[in-house]
């Protein structure tokens, strides 16, 4: 998956936080699909409540994450791919490996 620092850096800054956790989500599914894995991302975005928690089912195993409304705000407001490194290195701790693409590149720099 290809994707645009300067393009992600002005969507972060433009988008308000539901919409952006919206895109890094889909973004991280796009790539999940072009490493082929069989994948399902879903999430709870309430907006009364403090956090935000999904699951990930890649290819049969789940994946579960809870995160503060707060910390992914700082992390949109602090560099265009924070939250998705947030996101890919709670995966990687639940045992998933990543595999490497130019969009992976852009979210460990």
């Amino acid at each position: 998956m290809n994707t645009s620092g300067m393009l992600r850096d002005y969507l972060a800054k433009v988008m308000d936080q539901e919409s952006f956790f919206f895109h890094v989500i889909n973004c991280m599914e796009k790539q999940l699909i072009d490493w082929g894995n069989d994948t399902m991302l879903l999430f709870d975005w309430v907006k009364m409540s403090k956090n935000v928690s999904g699951i990930f089912i890649i290819d049969g195993y789940s994946y579960v994450f809870t995160f503060e409304k707060k910390q992914l705000k700082v992390l949109q407001e602090q560099a265009p791919y924070a939250l998705d490194r947030l996101l890919w290195e709670e995966l990687v701790e639940n045992g998933f490996v990543l595999k490497e693409s130019h969009y992976i590149d852009k979210a460990f720099i």
